[in-house]
């Protein structure tokens, strides 16, 4: 059973405000800046520093998904140590059962929501490429059945466990539990996505920031929380508009 919480000292909180800062406020623009170098540099210019380089020869690719990796299994061994946490908020099959029907019922019709808004960035507007309205079921369908199985393990799973079930827990004693931990919960969500150069992929993953915390906060499961993350994820690579949360496309759109 979880230990009883202790009000921190002010030195431990101290830390965690500057670790706070560290991983979700400016890891990801860091981060952001070794898979696209020219557009980092460019933005380290503006800020008038020219003594360093984003530009080290190395593939972006070398670090979007290994880092992610990384982080998911060290604060998921953090969380498995912390006698202070509760373990079964780590998976939570019963939970997430009961909350299955719910999840399922509104991801119907939100992705039809979902796939009107792409039909109309796709057709009506100069955002989106019209080719790329669902590109990959129809050029690309093996890939599109290689995301499907992968997606939820490599990415939506592991960003449930980093961005919910280590932020709830981890910052708890210097956001609280509330409306200010839901808000910076969802703000650092999006912003974790400025790795992908453009302002769709940050504003289309505010709305999912809000239902991905929610659904953690109702069911207490990362488990609920990473399938409904996955199924979104899926289908919004179904539809087209994973163009813009793939790095490979960053484009600064």
């Amino acid at each position: 059973m979880p230990e009883p919480n202790r009000k921190p000292t002010l030195a431990l909180r101290l830390w965690l405000i500057a670790e706070f800062i560290g991983l979700y406020v400016l890891a990801p623009p860091f981060v952001a800046g070794f898979i696209r170098p020219a557009m980092g540099d460019a933005m380290l210019r503006r800020l008038g520093i020219t003594a360093i380089t984003f530009d080290i020869g190395l593939p972006s690719g070398l670090f979007v998904f290994p880092l992610l990796i990384f982080t998911f299994v060290s604060m998921f061994i953090y969380l498995r140590l912390d006698p202070t946490f509760d373990n079964a908020k780590l998976w939570g099959w019963s939970r997430f059962s009961k909350d299955f029907r719910r999840i399922i019922t509104q991801f119907v019709y939100l992705a039809s929501v979902i796939l009107i808004i792409t039909w109309v960035l796709a057709w009506f507007t100069n955002i989106m490429p019209m080719q790329r309205f669902l590109y990959l079921p129809r050029e690309v369908p093996l890939l599109m059945l290689m995301i499907s199985l992968l997606y939820p393990w490599f990415s939506a799973y592991p960003q449930e466990i980093t961005h919910r079930a280590f932020f709830f827990h981890r910052y708890r004693s210097i956001i609280g539990e509330g409306r200010t931990a839901v808000v910076l919960n969802v703000i650092t969500f999006s912003w974790l996505h400025i790795i992908m150069w453009n302002w769709v992929a940050i504003i289309m993953t505010i709305p999912a920031g809000i239902l991905f915390s929610y659904t953690y906060r109702r069911t207490q499961s990362a488990l609920a929380a990473g399938f409904e993350h996955a199924v979104y994820g899926i289908w919004v690579f179904f539809v087209g508009l994973g163009y813009f949360v793939f790095t490979g496309n960053a484009s600064g759109v």
